[in-house]
């Protein structure tokens, strides 16, 4: 009977120390899973702030590309193109080799409309230059603006075109910014005699 008694505290014993955690595997399991969420959530806010920077970036960068189709859909029906401001802007001018920041012609109604670079921004102005207004966002800086005029004056034998060249940096932050360089040709849609 003794060893039936020895065997029944020897169980006894047994089962008593496969029961729960020790203190020490406890603090190891919660510094691991500690860890593994913090690099979980870390990666989690760089994917949310990289969103927010490429959320952002694409709206400048749409600002931008609304501001140069501006430009470009008003010059493809204007007339009478002026490169720089030299001379009579009511007069065509070219400028093929030098360019300049500066364009002025007449819209398809016969009102004069100018757009010029100043401060970084691309401006424009519908009524003979006595007021000019920003067409593209403060988060664009516009570092070169640049238009090549060819065939201007009438009866050159020339189709009026121009060569529009952009250049800057858009973002919000220096961390955030890109740049960019845009170039795209505009031709007059009237045939020049």
């Amino acid at each position: 009977m003794v060893e039936r008694a020895d065997r029944g505290a020897i169980k006894t014993k047994i089962m008593n120390t496969k029961n729960g955690f020790t203190l020490i595997e406890m603090i190891v399991a919660v510094g691991l899973f500690t860890v593994v969420m913090l690099a979980g959530v870390g990666a989690l806010l760089s994917m949310v702030d990289a969103n927010k920077k490429a959320q952002t970036l694409r709206t400048v960068m749409d600002n931008l590309n609304f501001a140069v189709e501006n430009v470009t859909r008003s010059m493809r029906v204007g007339v009478d193109y002026h490169c720089g401001t030299l001379g009579d802007i009511n007069t065509p001018r070219d400028c093929p080799t030098d360019g300049d920041s500066f364009i002025a012609f007449h819209n398809s109604n016969g009102d004069l409309v100018i757009f010029r670079l100043t401060n970084g921004s691309i401006e424009r102005s519908t009524d003979d230059g006595a007021n000019y207004f920003a067409i593209t966002s403060p988060q664009i800086t516009i570092d070169s603006l640049v238009f090549y005029v060819r065939g201007a004056p009438f009866g050159d034998g020339l189709q009026p075109r121009v060569l529009m060249v952009v250049k800057g940096t858009a973002g919000v932050k220096e961390k955030t910014q890109t740049t960019f360089s845009l170039e795209t040709t505009i031709s007059q849609r009237l045939l020049d005699a």
